[in-house]
């Protein structure tokens, strides 16, 4: 961190420039790093993660978006522990993706010859539980899971909330596992 760009390096005249968000931020920071610091184990990943985190709660209290000021401690930690989350899963899908392709390159995902037959025809059977499904249903799981678009992204081309998306993602991946057998239908949806 350049003793130049945080909010508690400058001095006279520049220390008043931060707003009083920002300022009611400070005293997190470092608690933020640590916790960071501690679920990471990575120094430079803890301080960018408190980065992140308060220009998401700054951002939000600009925003008018935290409506009780009680609450902002509460708020700064869910932030940077989502923020944790995220990374974890991040990580885990980047490992993943790295592990298929390199088990691609070195040949031994031809290795099973009665594995690939198994996983073909379940890919076929998704084709066709997914061909059999509503255009609405079928679009929402192509952004989802074929073109991986970010949740919000997918909401505003929907034009509904997150939390709509959420449900309607959840019912049409129940319609999809009662097509393909793998769930009891439910008489409700």
């Amino acid at each position: 961190m350049s003793p130049l760009s945080g909010g508690r390096y400058k001095q006279g005249a520049e220390a008043t420039d931060a707003s009083p968000a920002e300022q009611a931020l400070d005293p997190f920071r470092e608690r933020i790093r640590l916790f960071a610091l501690y679920r990471l184990r990575d120094g430079a990943a803890a301080e960018d993660l408190a980065q992140e985190t308060l220009r998401r709660v700054s951002a939000a209290l600009r925003e008018g978006r935290l409506e009780n000021p009680q609450a902002l401690p509460a708020y700064v930690f869910q932030t940077a522990r989502h923020l944790c989350l995220q990374r974890d899963r991040s990580a885990a899908r980047e490992s993943h993706a790295l592990s298929r392709w390199a088990a691609e390159q070195s040949g031994e995902a031809e290795g099973d010859a009665l594995l690939g037959l198994l996983s073909e025809e379940r890919r076929a059977a998704v084709r066709r539980a997914l061909s059999g499904l509503e255009a609405g249903d079928r679009r929402l799981l192509e952004l989802l899971y074929y073109q991986d678009a970010a949740t919000p992204d997918i909401a505003r081309e929907l034009g509904i909330s997150a939390e709509a998306l959420r449900v309607r993602k959840h019912r049409a991946l129940r319609r999809l596992a009662v097509r393909l057998g793998e769930a009891a239908p439910d008489v409700t949806s």
